[in-house]
């Protein structure tokens, strides 16, 4: 395939290097580990880490699948032994499970005691457990408290994570940010108009660019969009800089869901200029993780 004639410095670098120097990438939506239902020949941490190096991700954010789908407990701290051996690569993120007291009600106490992590994790759908619910708010008193990261799943449609939900969470905890996981899928107005009007609010670009089986949809995702699945990415990133802006976005693949090659070419090939770029690619991670950094 040729190189596009429009291609910036940016992108003629990922296309002779497949990474960029000037430009790494931040992941801030990734997972850890295996999923025994799930076929994902990348998982493993010897696969996974070169993969993630070869495509120029100079750090990624995770949480352990064991933690989401599994023991919790377990799984949390899978993904603290996995930061502490991969520290120059790996952050993680707390998951919170509001199924499960121990979870829900010591998650500010777990969280103190944790290295190298970047704020909690939200699984409102597949926990169908309303984001707005009373057992999320330890966690989110706490993430306001010390300006952590909220990574929440989000899906247009949904009854425990719609786009109007994290809209109301973020305007009660101001000092938390609020990373819109998949960008409220399929609602994309209502998103970019949360994100937009809020500054504690970040589009995260997760699988945004992919059309999705709506007929596999996630518990609390609502019924089928109307429009074939295809027509619901086309412009999308372009359109949320358009009315959001690039300081407002951010990074993620689902890694090890999905190629972090074809979630940068995403990014490197919209109709967006090298500064867009550099914000969504790295820019708003780093000055985000920066907040509520402990020693």
């Amino acid at each position: 395939m040729n190189l596009p004639k429009c291609a910036s410095a940016i992108v003629r670098e990922y296309w002779e290097k497949g990474r960029s120097d000037s430009c790494p990438i931040i992941d801030l939506h990734g997972h850890f580990g295996v999923l025994s239902v799930s076929y994902l020949p990348v998982a493993p941490a010897e696969k996974m880490l070169p993969a993630l190096r070869r495509a120029g991700v100079r750090t990624i954010v995770c949480s352990a699948h064991e933690a989401l789908f599994g023991n919790y407990a377990r799984g949390n701290q899978e993904m603290q032994s996995a930061v502490d051996q991969y520290p120059d690569l790996l952050r993680g993120y707390w998951v919170v499970n509001p199924n499960h007291d121990d979870s829900w009600r010591r998650a500010p106490d777990d969280f103190q005691s944790t290295r190298g992590f970047a704020g909690f994790k939200f699984l409102p759908d597949y926990h169908t457990y309303p984001l707005e619910g009373d057992h999320y708010q330890p966690a989110l008193e706490y993430a306001n408290a010390h300006q952590l990261l909220a990574l929440v799943h989000t899906w247009g449609g949904s009854a425990f994570n719609s786009p109007r939900q994290v809209e109301t969470v973020a305007v009660k905890y101001p000092a938390a940010v609020f990373l819109m996981g998949h960008s409220g899928y399929g609602d994309w107005e209502t998103s970019v108009r949360v994100a937009a009007s809020l500054p504690n609010v970040y589009l995260d670009l997760t699988a945004v660019y992919s059309a999705h089986d709506f007929s596999m949809f996630p518990t609390g995702s609502g019924t089928p969009l109307p429009l074939l699945s295809c027509l619901q990415v086309n412009g999308i990133i372009e359109y949320m800089v358009m009315k959001a802006s690039s300081k407002k976005m951010v990074f993620g693949t689902d890694m090890p869901w999905y190629s972090p090659h074809y979630a940068a070419g995403a990014v490197l090939l919209a109709r967006i200029d090298d500064e867009a770029r550099h914000d969504i690619l790295h820019r708003n991670a780093e000055r985000l993780l920066t907040r509520g950094q402990r020693t």
